[in-house]
């Protein structure tokens, strides 16, 4: 009884919208048999266009980093693909492999690769394992464009996008995207997301996952949510967005910042919370000495002659200057170092010292005071008392005071912060956990 009451109603309401469609105008002007093909011909028709084929970043799932190819579609069904990536090719240039291509219909249009390429099916080849690199090489063509082709992998769901290749070789377009990655991305760079009006900071984009964490605060310990993203000539590619929107996102380079179709910003975060969060995660900054000016410069020259003289060689040299944070030192209490890092050579042996010193940091506007509270591990009090390398405490006092932070990259601070104090400039960078 149940069935015949449902085959009841379903003849009901065919009855009802067959009604309809005679009394009222049709809602489409074309059936959807019609409207498909019309999909899949404009498909066909949009992928054999660009000269030089396509950019295809590639997302092999939703949790994979992005991966940079170029494909070029022929009108007779070839299709040939290139790729430079660790996880394929060993990061050395794989190109010229041909397989065939097709558009076909399966809940919508569909491009499969429906015979094997070296370069594309890698990415779906089950492995030992039996799950391989979990990626996709048939995809729903969600939508088609002279200028932008947007696909989703029908078994994983990772969006990829495919855009006009420029006229320039596969050594070139890989070079270009890695150095867009390494520009922008490295020495650990913390970059800050504006997005309607909420601000994230976002960490660790070098290794091609942004982790998210509320503005000016640590990464999580647990729960951490992970981004991917993919590094292009001109910008970035996320596979997701934030907030649970699910959508591919490019956020081109205008500038000093990235710029999100959607209108979301990321850029440089303020520069006294970038060198405070540095510290805080206990990755830290350390000076670059050849870049050192004024009277640091100054105070490391006396030092190093001095030490020089007290052991008698002619081989003595500081390191680097650190401004770092340690749960290790100052009586197991945790504190902010300034960490003074050495060496010297008495006659074959050489002897690498590190002195920490646990210091006050308070950010102004514009700028970082480094107060001096004591030493923090044995060999600064043992080197701090030393009447022979007196100036190693001129060499600390140099390294205190109140410094105006300002940076040669807009974007990425990391590679190029100065501290500046009467006169004094030291440049230093992000370089990840300072030891």
């Amino acid at each position: 009884m149940m069935k015949a009451k449902y085959l009841f109603i379903g003849l009901a309401l065919a009855c009802v919208l067959g009604a309809c469609s005679r009394d009222e105008e049709s809602l489409f002007d074309k059936n959807a048999s019609e409207r498909a093909q019309e999909a899949m011909d404009n498909a066909n028709e949009v992928l054999v266009l660009p000269e030089f084929g396509w950019e295809m970043i590639y997302f092999a799932n939703p949790d994979s980093k992005g991966y940079n190819m170029i494909v070029k579609f022929e009108e007779n069904g070839r299709v040939i693909a290139t790729a430079k990536n660790k996880e394929t090719t060993n990061d050395k240039i794989l190109t010229d492999s041909t397989s065939t291509w097709q558009v076909k219909l399966d809940y919508g249009p569909i491009i499969t690769f429906d015979t094997y390429n070296n370069v594309l099916h890698a990415w779906a080849d089950p492995h030992s394992d039996g799950d391989g690199l979990l990626g996709d090489y048939e995809f729903l063509i969600l939508s088609a464009t002279a200028d932008r082709v947007v696909l989703k992998g029908k078994k994983h769901s990772a969006y990829c996008i495919l855009r006009p290749m420029p006229n320039m070789t596969a050594e070139d377009y890989f070079a270009g995207c890695a150095s867009t990655l390494n520009k922008y991305f490295g020495n650990n760079n913390i970059l800050t997301l504006n997005q309607g009006g909420k601000l994230y900071y976002l960490h660790n984009g070098s290794t091609g996952l942004f982790t998210i964490s509320g503005y000016g605060l640590k990464v999580p310990e647990e729960d951490v949510q992970e981004y991917p993203l993919c590094a292009t000539l001109d910008g970035i590619m996320m596979c997701y967005g934030f907030n649970g929107v699910k959508n591919e996102r490019l956020f081109v380079y205008e500038g000093d910042k990235f710029v999100g179709e959607e209108g979301s910003i990321i850029s440089a975060g303020d520069l006294n919370q970038l060198f405070v969060s540095y510290i805080d995660v206990d990755k830290g900054w350390i000076t670059n000495l050849s870049q050192t000016t004024g009277v640091v410069k100054d105070a490391i020259a006396a030092f190093e002659t001095q030490l020089k003289a007290a052991t008698k060689d002619n081989k003595a040299k500081v390191n680097s200057i650190a401004y770092t944070y340690s749960d290790t030192v100052y009586r197991y209490q945790g504190s902010y170092i300034l960490r003074l890092k050495f060496e010297y050579k008495s006659g074959s042996k050489k002897t690498t010292i590190t002195c920490d010193f646990a210091v006050d940091m308070m950010n102004n506007e514009g700028s970082v005071t480094v107060t001096y509270k004591q030493p923090a591990n044995p060999s600064a009090t043992t080197w701090y008392n030393q009447d022979k390398v007196s100036e190693i405490k001129s060499l600390i006092d140099a390294a205190l005071g109140t410094f105006t932070l300002a940076a040669e990259d807009p974007i990425n601070p990391a590679k190029s912060l100065r501290m500046t104090n009467d006169g004094s400039t030291l440049v230093v960078s992000g370089s990840g956990n300072v030891k």
